[in-house]
């Protein structure tokens, strides 16, 4: 008898499933269902092309149906779509559902959307500009990356989060505005943004900083990102930095000479990587980590001079040694 209630139990718990799972096609679209009278887009076809549009609402026999997600990888790898409308009700957009939209110029984020999800947008080359609703919590990882049109970007008021490498390879970013409630920005973030000139973080914010458009950490003993575009052939850098981090000063067009903060005593791989146009770095006594390839790509300076712990300055182009001051 045990055994039998035991099956029944199994069977019935099969058959919810199931139903939790239905999937459906209607129009161009194939949605699932995901809870009581509320669906998300499954997929579209990837041959679907020109300006699209995602109904409010969608019927299967008696039932009406609330759109109200798009799933992940939803409409990844659809080249031929420019627009796209998502319905008010749209709370959830999935990992990389957008991915691969080559051809993609213009899309809404409903405002109930919490997350821009990892990889949302990556590789969409044709988007030129985003608007993200303030309600937006986080930008994930790879989010934007490769959206290599964008221009200017303003960080949502309520985003805590941005992710690792979330607009790697974005070509033509020029502006990035953080917002006062950011904590958390991953890992390369900035990195292979060329045209960048300027990051400007909110006064408010608690643990991020910037000054004359170069980005710190809130005591600014990190220097995070030196904008590649900045139009000035010398930088000194502020007296509390200490660390340089990943990247920071990439592809940077016109810096000439750079004069390294007397209280740094760490630069961190590839923190000038392709500055084509450095020809000299002073440095102080306190720096004792200079990172793997940390000078790659500096095409000015002497490849075999990098120093070792007991330098004071150096002139990868002419083997210069002086005194710090």
């Amino acid at each position: 008898m045990n055994r039998t209630k035991t099956f029944l139990v199994l069977i019935l718990m099969i058959l919810a499933t199931a139903a939790g799972a239905q999937t459906f096609k209607a129009g161009t679209f194939i949605y699932k269902v995901i809870g009581k009278n509320t669906v998300e887009v499954s997929s579209a076809d990837s041959s679907m092309s020109g300006n699209v549009a995602i109904p409010q609402t969608v019927r299967l026999g008696d039932t009406v149906y609330t759109v109200t997600a798009v799933a992940e990888r939803g409409f990844s790898g659809c080249t031929g779509i420019r627009s796209i409308i998502l319905p008010a009700k749209i709370t959830r957009i999935g990992k990389e559902a957008f991915m691969d939209c080559l051809n993609l110029n213009s899309v809404n984020i409903p405002y109930g959307v919490k997350e821009i999800n990892d990889a949302t947008f990556c590789h969409c080359e044709a988007l030129a500009g985003l608007t993200v609703p303030d309600g937006v919590t986080r930008i994930g990882r790879y989010a934007l990356a490769h959206c290599k049109n964008i221009t200017r970007f303003n960080v949502p008021d309520a985003c805590k989060t941005i992710g690792d490498k979330a607009f790697y390879d974005c070509q033509k970013l020029q502006a990035l505005v953080i917002s006062a409630s950011v904590e958390k920005i991953g890992i390369r973030a900035l990195q292979g943004c060329p045209e960048l000139r300027r990051v400007n973080v909110e006064p408010e914010n608690k643990f991020f900083t910037s000054q004359n458009d170069i980005f710190y950490d809130k005591a600014m003993t990190t220097l995070i990102k030196y904008p590649g575009n900045i139009d000035e052939a010398m930088f000194e850098m502020p007296s509390s930095v200490k660390t340089v981090e990943e990247y920071a000063f990439e592809n940077v067009k016109k810096l000439l000479v750079v004069k390294v903060s007397p209280s740094c005593t760490k630069i961190a791989n590839m923190a000038f990587v392709n500055c084509e146009k450095l020809q000299k770095a002073i440095c102080p006594p306190t720096l004792h980590q200079v990172g793997m390839d940390s000078f790659f790509g500096c095409i000015m300076l002497d490849q075999n001079s990098i120093p070792g712990d007991d330098f004071t300055e150096f002139d990868y182009k002419k083997g210069m040694v002086e005194k710090y001051e």
